[in-house]
């Protein structure tokens, strides 16, 4: 097997939620360079509950959020998820600017979550095997959350390549107490 078809497992931490893009930009200023973020709320003409909206990547993450039409296309309920890959980058000659690990995990949650604002990425499924692992904390990036912040965000999204199909996985409340170390 090729060594550019190799499945890839990408583990992402999701910090927020931040309620205004000002406030985001402004943690992203002090934590992040590029990185993913993830808007829910509702759209202009949207009624009912917040849905997950748009996901992005950028090398400028304070900046990017203030230009993402992604960003400003949610006018209401707006939730702002910033998110860092955790886990180390594939081996060999880069080929793209953009980090394999930071478009895949953009890639996958377009496309098997379908959200609404991304449509290039939605079209086609990502071009080799993903397996994305969505990890959420508060805003002190120290204390994990103890909800998943969206019904419709999976902890996991699996993809095993074209002809496979996706799948994702939604666990039950997380249980850090039990599991904690001194």
């Amino acid at each position: 097997m090729a060594a550019s078809y190799k499945h890839l497992t990408i583990t992402v931490d999701w910090f927020g939620p931040y309620t205004s893009v000002e406030e985001a930009a402004d943690a992203a200023k002090e934590d992040f360079e590029d990185g993913l973020y993830l808007v829910a709320g509702k759209r202009k003409s949207q009624h009912g509950k917040p849905c997950l909206q748009y996901v992005g990547i950028a090398k400028r993450l304070a900046t990017r959020l203030f230009t993402s039409e992604g960003v400003k296309s949610v006018t209401r309920d707006r939730k702002i998820w910033l998110g860092e890959i955790s886990s180390s980058a594939p081996p060999g000659k880069k080929t793209k600017a953009t980090k394999p690990t930071i478009d895949l995990a953009e890639w996958a949650h377009a496309y098997f979550l379908d959200l609404p604002c991304n449509t290039k990425k939605r079209v086609n499924p990502p071009p080799r095997p993903v397996t994305v692992l969505n990890r959420w904390w508060k805003k002190d990036y120290e204390t994990p959350a103890r909800q998943r912040p969206h019904r419709d965000w999976p902890d996991v999204i699996d993809y095993l390549g074209n002809g496979y199909g996706g799948r994702a996985a939604w666990f039950g409340q997380a249980r850090y107490e039990r599991f904690m170390c001194d």
